[in-house]
């Protein structure tokens, strides 16, 4: 079952692949992935895959920056105390630290404040700002915050201390009446790209200050751009590529020293290096406590400070992914009570869950079972909890709980992101709203959009087309990077890996290796696929100085086949550890393998399975036809077969004249004594199974007669064809039926076992 709704992505007829791609010099497989970004000429090839610092727009087309630049210059002429407002994440942390540099350069020595996310939240704090105008500041400037701050930010400026505001979030209905608000889509503004994050925005004003752009402080730009996920095109793209470009060949100080920590070479940072690596280093500081050594460690030129401060940052992100991984595992055990199970969506609380991970435990949570979900820690004293949540795209998660919000303290977000803090009484009625928002928002839900820009054949997965893919990079929001589909003939070697068996790892024809994160529970579905469509990403991989393709599995959709083949000569009870369902056909063979082995899930007899019965595994043989198709009739495909028999009762059916070498012994033993047949199979040279068989066929056709233990010959018995005994017949059709079960190819084997479950299910 696949996560995703695939879309195939519109495809170039062949001449106008050939076309474009000898107008723009490249091969057909990128003129296609250009084609459908809207790339079909070469001045916007040239814009697209070569960044040109002269290309961004002009500082002063944003609101208000004339007045923001007047009030700053005027601030550093006359020595006035200024401080810089940022916030806790990395936009917040870049912003501030490219405004800093920008300030220190022109001869300011500004002040720089971050401030707790646990103490005094997101944004312009009343506290903070009277402490700031007691203590001297005449100039706040804030760096991605702000916007919404009016009610904070109005009585400051009337207070007599002056506010410049810099954003680049949501706008409210009413804005903060501040000596500047700049802001990319101000209402009143008419600056051509609207999706500047807060430290593209803090660039822009740096820009306008200093009369050009400060290229030193680009690849901060950067940093805030891509790690805040903004759109990058446009602007943004020219700040990535180039930012980019700065940290792999001259790195600042404080970055070089965190991705030697991480041991990350400088030639391969990329957006996926700032999205995983720096990222969240820089966010840990904020989400375990203070946040200010991250400007310190963004702008020092000590490489001494920057090296200790990296271990620091390193540490902390480490045990922020070990609270991560344990509140997650909390949580998810809480959604897997029965009323968290029927719920649509869900609300979980504990005491002792770190205020600072909740959102990301809240997405891991969603991320496994697909519902809008409020993780909430509650306080020492019970009486109050603070949390995040985190929603699918059908679900707008503010616009559901906003009915609720006179039940909390504080509440703010969008439409997949909230947080909020409630009285602990209020949260069951907080769950019942998400709720009954539920009961419309998810009546019907499509699965997420997934789109494919091509599908390629095996010999297509080239590191040469790997390479023509990252000439489209950076890759983020509008312009995402290309995912394609393929149909491997072959799967092999599929293997969990990572703590908990997280992640998979597996190889596809021709031995192209393929990583999936967070697929690791997929690894029996793949592996026993009958076949198999994936949606992947082309990766490069080096490993002690050699580079390979690799391809990050996206999604996958399986053909399942109906019968798992467990089918082994021999039984060594690995096969039993699974939790399944363990059918056994023989009484005596189920006795023996619970006494030999221990099983993952309950054993029982055919003749026990009455009711519909998923996950089952048959483990020896019917004693005929008629015992297989009445136990199918109850079992859910797909099942797992085994078809163990025993070698002894496996043995061939005797010939016509071993047959006749039994009658004879009887003849010459009459009243032989039946408990001393091994004494007829050692003299014939049969098994003692072979004698009894004989035996019973002899007494079905009137050949002899038994009295208690004695077996007799009949004197001139009427001759019958041995094959007309039952005893006879069954023995041969179950050899027939055994042979099948045990050798019968297993595509063969699914058809007849398929046919027996659809004939049973008719009759029924």
């Amino acid at each position: 079952m696949t996560q995703y709704q695939w879309q195939l992505a519109e495809q170039p007829d062949p001449a106008t692949v050939q076309q474009l791609s000898q107008t723009l010099a490249v091969p057909p497989f990128l003129a296609t992935l250009l084609w459908q970004r809207g790339i079909k000429n070469k001045p916007d090839y040239e814009a697209f895959v070569h960044p040109d610092i002269s290309r961004l727009h002009d500082p002063f087309a944003l609101h208000d920056m004339d007045k923001a630049v007047a009030r700053i210059l005027e601030a550093i002429e006359q020595n006035q105390k200024i401080t810089i407002y940022g916030d806790y994440d990395v936009d917040g942390l870049t912003s501030s630290s490219i405004m800093l540099e920008t300030l220190q350069s022109l001869g300011a020595e500004p002040d720089v404040f971050i401030p707790d996310r646990f103490t005094d939240g997101y944004g312009p704090n009343a506290e903070v700002y009277a402490y700031l105008q007691k203590t001297g500041t005449q100039l706040v400037i804030t760096v991605d915050n702000g916007v919404a701050g009016a009610d904070v930010i109005d009585p400051a400026q009337a207070a007599g201390m002056d506010v410049v505001v810099t954003d680049h979030h949501e706008l409210p209905e009413t804005l903060p009446h501040a000596v500047a608000v700049v802001h990319p889509r101000h209402p009143e503004g008419h600056y051509p790209f609207g999706d500047l994050s807060g430290a593209g925005v803090a660039f822009k004003v740096a820009t306008a200050l200093l009369g050009e752009p400060p290229l030193e402080s680009i690849d901060l730009a950067a940093l805030g751009t891509i790690a805040d996920l903004v759109k990058l095109t446009d602007e943004n793209r020219i700040i990535a590529q180039l930012g980019l470009k700065m940290i792999q060949t001259q790195p600042r100080v404080g970055l070089a020293a965190i991705l030697k920590e991480a041991g990350v070479a400088l030639e391969t940072v990329n957006e996926t290096t700032v999205g995983f690596v720096i990222g969240p280093r820089l966010n840990a500081l904020g989400r375990m406590g203070d946040a200010n050594p991250g400007v310190t460690l963004l702008t020092t030129f000590e490489e001494d400070v920057a090296a200790e401060l990296a271990q620091q940052v390193g540490k902390l992100n480490q045990e922020r992914q070990g609270l991560v991984s344990k509140i997650a595992q909390e949580a998810l055990t809480m959604a897997q009570t029965p009323e968290n199970q029927a719920a649509k969506t869900l609300l979980l609380a504990s005491k002792g869950w770190h205020e600072g991970v909740v959102g990301i435990v809240a997405s891991k949570v969603v991320e496994a079972t697909g519902k809008p979900t409020l993780i909430m820690n509650i306080a020492d004293d019970g009486v109050t909890a603070k949390g995040s949540g985190r929603s699918i795209e059908a679900y707008h998660l503010f616009n559901a709980l906003e009915p609720a919000k006179d039940k909390m303290v504080h509440f703010g977000g969008h439409h997949m992101a909230v947080g909020l803090t409630a009285k602990t009484a209020e949260l069951s009625a907080i769950h019942a709203q998400m709720e009954a928002a539920a009961a419309t928002m998810l009546k019907t839900v499509p699965k997420p959009a997934l789109p494919i820009a091509a599908r390629l054949e095996v010999g297509d997965l080239t590191l040469e087309h790997y390479e023509l893919i990252r000439q489209l990079a950076p890759f983020g929001q509008g312009n995402p990077e290309p995912t394609f589909s393929v149909r491997p003939q072959v799967i092999q070697n599929v293997k969990p890996i990572g703590k908990e068996n997280a992640h998979l790892r597996f190889q596809i024809d021709q031995g192209v290796n393929v990583i999936g994160f967070g697929f690791g529970s997929a690894a029996a579905t793949l592996a026993e696929a009958q076949a198999v469509k994936l949606a992947v990403q082309l990766d490069q991989n080096t490993w002690q100085g050699n580079t390979s393709l690799q391809l990050m599995l996206k999604d996958y959709a399986v053909k399942q086949p109906q019968v798992v083949d467990w089918r082994m000569p021999t039984v060594d009870g690995s096969q039993f550890k699974a939790q399944r369902n363990y059918v056994f056909f023989d009484a005596k063979v189920k006795q023996q393998f619970e006494r030999q082995f221990s099983f993952g899930g309950p054993t029982m007899l055919a003749e026990q399975v009455t009711t519909s019965l998923a996950d089952a595994v048959l483990v020896d043989l019917p004693k005929d036809r008629g015992q297989l198709v009445t136990v199918m009739q109850h079992i859910q495909l797909p099942v797992t077969v085994m078809f163990y028999g025993a070698p002894s009762r496996l043995v061939a059916m005797p010939t016509r004249s071993e047959f006749g070498a039994v009658l004879h012994f009887l003849k010459a033993h009459p009243g032989f004594d039946k408990h001393h047949i091994p004494a007829i199979a050692k003299a014939v040279h049969l098994t003692v199974h072979q004698v009894i068989l004989a035996i019973q066929v002899f007494f079905e056709l009137d050949f002899v007669t038994i009295e208690g233990a004695f077996i007799s010959p009949v004197t001139a018995p009427a001759k019958k064809p041995l094959q007309t005994a039952k005893a006879y017949v069954a023995r041969e059709a179950f050899l027939t039926l055994a042979r099948q079960l045990q050798t019968m190819p297993r595509v063969q084997l699914e058809t007849m076992l398929v046919t027996e479950h659809s004939d049973s299910e008719v009759g029924s």
